[in-house]
Formats: structure tokens, C-alpha cells, sequence
């Protein structure tokens, strides 16, 4: 029995098989490594350590070819696709997440629940987070959100946002500023319990009941002083005491 060279090429190696026009196929092996060629114009096979691996082209242009090189566009991707370019960084599909190339595959790494989500601008991608749930994943140290129910201010330690202070005056948290002067977390605590979670060490507010003043010590509201009985506890200016 005889066979073609060319028949002969497609089987001995996916990579070479496309000299004559033949496909590669997912696990046969390759020899250019971050090679892409497209399977169809929504999908394409990528080379990873010696061998063709599937890859997803989520992003507008899907997978295009020009001549002999192709190109899967993954402006756009999600948690666990495989991916070609390491320490890259898109925006999900909703927008409400970003991602990092990371050992071939994007990998999940903060929400993006702010007014702005997650946004590709001149090939960078910029994740608002100043709207954050507790233990939701960032990468700034001492960075702030507000939580979506605008009752907390959380701050971003060890990887995660934990609560910084409970927002219980009547403007709640709030996210102020822009682009330009840049964004601030404000959080409204002139009302705060005993016990409530603070992050402004000494500094004063009132108790609900408007019956005593109450301090931040060591990260927690802690009683500091009653009011007499025909004073309420107020906030005014900067200022709180019994008036």
C-alpha cells in the first residue's frame, strides 16, 4: 500500500499538516509554542507544551486569519478559558469581573461591581471596585468600597475586603469624585453602635438612641460618655457632644 507525502505529513504532525491544508485537532502534537490557529470563526487551536489545545475567541472579532497566521480575540473572556498570553488582563463577559492569564487559563481575579464595571481602554483594562461585597478578592492593600447595600465601608487586607466601619448615618456610604480627581469612599458613621466595627481610631459618634457618645477604640465603637437626661447627642459641623 502507498500513500502521498502529503498524507503522509498529516499524520506524522498536526503543525506541519498545515503546509497542505490539513487541520490540526485537539492533543495532537505542535512545534510552535503560543501558535493559534483558527477552528472556525468563533473558536481556535492554540500550541501549549507540545501540544493543540481548544481556545475560545469570545471578543468581537472572534478568530480571523491573514494569510497564514491567525489571531482569537480574547478582549473578552471568562473564569477558566484557556488563554495565550501570561499576566494578560480582560474583562468578563458581564463586565463585572476581571481576569489574568495565568498558566495558560484566566483565572478570576476581582469583581468589578462599581458604577463603571470592568472596562477596556487603549488595550488596558480598569476595574472599578469601589462597590464590593466582604471577602470578595482585590489586589490593592487598604483600598475602599462601599458594599451594594451602601450600609458598609470595606477595605481590602490580605487579599480579601473585610469590614472597615458600619455606615449608619443617614448618607450612608457613599462613592464620590471621578475619573479625573480621582474616587473617594465616604462612609457616614455619626451613628454607630457599641460593639460596630470601626477604622478611625478616636473618633466620636453618636449611639442610636442619641442617649451617649460612643468612640472608636482599637477598631470598635466603646462607650465614652452619657448625655443627661434633657440632652440628646447630636453631630454638628465636626463636632459631636450633648446639646
Amino acid at each position: 500500500m502507498t500513500r502521498s507525502l502529503l498524507t503522509l505529513i498529516c499524520i506524522a504532525s498536526a503543525s506541519a499538516a498545515l503546509l497542505g491544508g490539513c487541520k490540526p485537532k485537539a492533543g495532537a502534537s505542535c512545534k510552535i509554542e503560543t501558535k493559534e490557529v483558527c477552528n472556525d470563526a468563533k473558536t481556535a487551536l492554540v500550541c501549549h507544551d507540545g501540544k493543540w489545545e481548544d481556545m475560545t475567541c469570545r471578543g468581537p472579532n472572534g478568530c480571523t486569519k491573514t494569510g497564514s497566521e491567525s489571531v482569537c480575540d480574547q478582549t473578552v473572556a471568562e473564569d477558566k478559558d484557556v488563554c495565550n498570553l501570561a499576566n494578560d488582563y480582560v474583562c468578563s463577559g458581564d463586565k463585572k469581573g476581571m481576569l489574568e492569564c495565568t498558566k495558560n487559563h484566566w483565572t478570576f481575579v476581582q469583581a468589578c461591581l462599581g458604577e463603571r464595571n470592568c472596562v477596556m481602554e487603549s488595550k488596558k483594562v480598569t476595574c472599578d471596585n469601589s462597590i464590593a461585597n466582604t471577602g470578595d478578592a482585590c489586589r490593592e492593600e487598604d483600598d475602599y468600597a462601599c458594599s451594594p447595600d451602601k450600609k458598609l465601608a470595606v477595605v481590602c487586607r490580605g487579599g480579601k475586603f473585610t469590614v472597615a466601619s458600619n455606615c449608619k448615618g443617614k448618607n450612608g456610604c457613599r462613592v464620590t469624585g471621578d475619573k479625573n480627581s480621582g474616587f473617594k469612599v465616604e462612609c457616614d458613621d455619626s451613628i454607630a453602635n457599641i460593639g460596630d466595627p470601626c477604622d478611625k481610631e478616636g473618633h466620636f459618634a453618636c449611639a442610636p438612641d442619641e442617649k451617649q457618645i460612643v468612640k472608636c477604640v482599637g477598631k470598635k465603637f466603646a462607650a465614652d460618655d452619657k448625655c443627661k437626661k434633657q440632652e440628646k447627642c447630636a453631630v454638628k459641623g465636626e463636632l459631636v457632644g450633648c446639646y
